[in-house]
């Protein structure tokens, strides 16, 4: 006689496998506001970790090191966001001229479109006012929810530096208490992951943040040699938008090829874009893997399908948490027996 096999079918393993997602993605989606504050506080502390030792072993104690380390981190971001506000403030004086510049522009266009492709400029006129009313209702909506969710965007803005701090001065403790999840003869794999873990973070957001610059260099260099105007702001947030892969270069074309349509010729619009493009190869292929490394070695469908959750789960949050969870999540799969064959998925196959 077979001996009876103590395993599950496959499709009951399958099942509770989809169960067990869709009770993450929920429990994800209930508490954003609260583990999403978390989410990028876990990854500042880790950045801000090499800061904190530091300013310990020059006799500061942990609660002074750990508070000097997150203001510092605040006054780097208030730098960064008084850069842009400042570079908006020329932009956003001039949106009223470039609304009537784009306008413009749509009329020469509908009035191409008639002579070549003998379509009726008032279809064209009227699809146009048709799709306009629709996008202000819709830019009118969002701007509903942007102001009535103020307060939850200044609360996620508070307490991503308090859980920073909180977890930079606690660290140990949270060891400690990740050790007591587990047995005795776990020990070494947990400190390995923890160690492992925070290297390839930190390498990912230091290297994506050198990264981030260099690109900036090379987008406003690229744009004011070509005479685009705006080309700081544009190029900065275009370095910016980067950080989300493969969307943040899409979105960056668009919003350089509107702006350069309605401030110059359709000819310098198409060589900004010409050099945004070459500019993203020469970062996909040269840059990203340079600067970046191989710490972080993801496959190009399982990130691009992350971002897509991420972005499902918390939004824009999601988008840029999505990479080091998921980098996070392949180390723990390494590690772990049963769950190699997910580990090998995510990974690049090489």
């Amino acid at each position: 006689m077979k001996p009876v096999s103590n395993k599950p079918p496959f499709y009951i393993k399958l099942s509770h496998v989809l169960l067990s997602l869709v009770l993450i993605v929920v429990i994800l989606r209930t508490t954003k506001d609260i583990l999403a504050p978390v989410a990028f506080g876990f990854i500042f502390a880790i950045l801000l970790l090499p800061v904190a030792q530091g300013l310990e072993k020059l006799r500061c104690s942990r609660g002074l090191a750990a508070t000097l380390a997150v203001l510092l981190f605040i006054l780097c971001m208030f730098g960064l966001i008084y850069f842009i506000s400042w570079q908006m403030s020329s932009f956003l004086t001039d949106l009223p001229q470039l609304e009537k510049r784009l306008m413009m522009q749509a009329n020469n266009l509908t009035l191409w479109i008639d002579e070549k492709f003998q379509v009726d400029s008032e279809q064209q006129i009227a699809w146009i006012n048709e799709t306009a009313a629709k996008s202000i209702a819709t830019v009118s909506q969002f701007v509903v929810n942007a102001v009535s969710s103020v307060s939850s965007v200044l609360i996620f803005l508070v307490f991503i530096p308090l859980y920073t701090f909180f977890l930079l001065f606690y660290r140990r403790l949270l060891v400690k208490f990740l050790l007591r999840l587990f047995r005795r003869e776990d020990a070494e794999n947990v400190h390995a992951v923890i160690a492992h873990g925070r290297v390839v973070i930190k390498s990912y957001v230091v290297g994506l943040f050198i990264e981030m610059v260099v690109v900036a260099v090379l987008n406003v260099t690229a744009l004011l040699l070509l005479g685009v105007q705006y080309a700081v702001l544009l190029g900065t947030l275009g370095a910016i938008f980067n950080v989300i892969p493969y969307l943040g270069m899409v979105v960056t074309i668009i919003i350089t090829l509107l702006v350069t349509l309605t401030t110059a010729t359709p000819v310098l619009a198409f060589w900004a874009v010409v050099a945004l493009f070459a500019i993203h190869l020469l970062d996909a292929n040269i840059l990203l893997p340079r600067i970046v490394g191989s710490k972080v070695s993801i496959n190009a469908m399982i990130t691009l399908l992350g971002v897509f959750v991420g972005s499902m789960i918390w939004g824009i949050a999601g988008m840029f948490i999505s990479i080091p969870a998921m980098a996070l999540l392949k180390i723990i799969f390494d590690r772990i027996p049963n769950m190699k064959p997910w580990g090998i998925l995510m990974g690049s196959g090489e």
